[in-house]
């Protein structure tokens, strides 16, 4: 329909069955859609280049007037003109204005690297919960601000503040991940410190194990606490018994619960946290006695084999026994709702307590397994294989332990000096 669009034809102008377009005859171009909903929709019409009609959303009305609506289109037409596709430019500057505001840090995050994270990282929560912690002040800038002066800074606060630079890495390590999928995703066209260098730190770490005594105390402890807790059932057995209430069975099981064979096995085995944690039956064969760490459990995504000795076959027979018939697909040792365990922390300090243990984590179980093994004479590339470590860097560690290793090699220098004197 043409005609001079004004305020009075608009509202004369009823919803149709079908859309209804008003064609302005006083500016070329400009035209008003009405929806059979009753929705106005000021549009203006152009062609640029000799290329196809083009349509220009302008705004709706009654939020944009009729003369409000012709100035828009001239200025449009304005730059039609100068050979402007101003449709290709309006949805290149909202393009540009979705990125700014998807562009902080807290938004991609949880919008892009957290769905991906979930798909790949088994410890994906922990992961981002950190990130958000040690980057706090961080979370609403746009990411291309956060640069290298701005890590360095961070850095100096942390050093000052006492943290350890192989702990200031750990953290940049992670942000730098987040940063490098939004490259890969084109949300930033580069990575804002990618030359960045880590800081120096010791590359060793920290290696604690067990010496005979505190293995002896570790074990005491964790069998002391399952005596406790048979006590705490036969005192509770006699309470009920005294008021003449139901009373539960004497707990006459080998483990009380989940705490002591996982100690145990991650002594034999070496392996992590975590991998025990989502151990599945299936992953276990105690004909053969091997064990299975999936690779989607492990930290470098690698599947491994872990052969079963004399103890940890014990501990499994054991375990499998109380636990009765389970599925191969059920979790060694479940947490709630048929969901593995997330953490052992409270009961594992007790025992640590108890058995007077200083500066000694869950994950030390691990050195300690790796440190006997070479105590015994096991090559060094052996150990690597059977922690899962991607280079045999990580297993140089325990190589002072190795019987005729270092030690043997500086007491040769005293012989030969003892020589030397004698014969003087």
């Amino acid at each position: 329909m043409f005609a001079k669009i004004t305020q009075a034809l608009i509202a004369s102008t009823q919803a149709q069955t079908a859309d209804l377009t008003l064609v302005d005859t006083v500016f070329p171009g400009l035209e008003l859609r009405v929806r059979h909903t009753g929705a106005k929709t000021w549009v203006f019409r152009y062609r640029v280049n000799g290329r196809p009609q083009q349509r220009l959303k302008l705004g709706k009305f009654p939020g944009l007037t009729v003369a409000q609506a012709r100035e828009l289109a001239l200025f449009a037409a304005a730059d039609v003109a100068k050979g402007i596709d101003v449709r290709t430019r309006q949805k290149e500057t909202r393009a540009t204005a979705d990125r700014e505001r998807a562009s902080t840090l807290v938004k991609f995050i949880e919008q892009q690297y957290e769905p991906w994270a979930i798909a790949n990282l088994h410890t994906w929560k922990t992961q981002i919960n950190r990130i958000k912690l040690d980057f706090a002040t961080w979370l609403e800038k746009p990411m291309m601000s956060i640069d290298e002066p701005l890590i360095e800074k961070w850095r100096a606060e942390r050093k000052e503040s006492g943290t350890q630079p192989v702990t200031i890495n750990r953290k940049l390590q992670r942000l730098h991940a987040v940063l490098a999928k939004a490259v890969d995703r084109k949300a930033i066209p580069r990575h804002p410190f990618a030359g960045l260098k880590p800081l120096k730190c010791d590359r060793t770490g920290r290696t604690r194990f067990l010496d005979e005594e505190e293995e002896k105390c570790l074990r005491e402890a964790l069998l002391a606490r399952e005596q406790e807790h048979r006590a705490e059932r036969q005192r509770y057995i006699e309470h009920c018994k005294a008021r003449g209430l139901p009373l539960l069975a004497i707990r006459t099981e080998e483990y009380t619960d989940h705490l002591r064979p996982i100690a145990l096995l991650a002594l034999n085995t070496g392996l992590r946290r975590g991998e025990i944690f989502h151990l599945r039956w299936g992953d276990i064969n105690l004909n053969t006695k091997w064990l299975t760490v999936a690779g989607k459990t492990s930290k470098n995504k690698q599947t491994r084999q872990i052969p079963l000795n004399i103890e940890a076959m014990h501990v499994l027979e054991g375990w499998r026994q109380q636990c009765g018939t389970v599925a191969s697909a059920a979790y060694v040792f479940p947490g709630i709702a048929d969901k593995p365990l997330t953490t052992i922390t409270t009961a594992w300090r007790s025992v640590r307590a108890r058995a007077g243990l200083e500066d000694f984590h869950f994950h030390d179980l691990r050195h300690h397994f790796a440190s006997r093994l070479v105590q015994s004479g096991v090559d060094l590339n052996s150990v690597r294989e059977l922690l899962g470590h991607a280079e045999i860097t990580m297993a140089l560690r325990y190589a002072h332990l190795a019987p005729g290793g270092l030690a043997l090699a500086v007491e040769k220098i005293a012989r030969s000096t003892t020589n030397l004197d004698k014969a003087a």
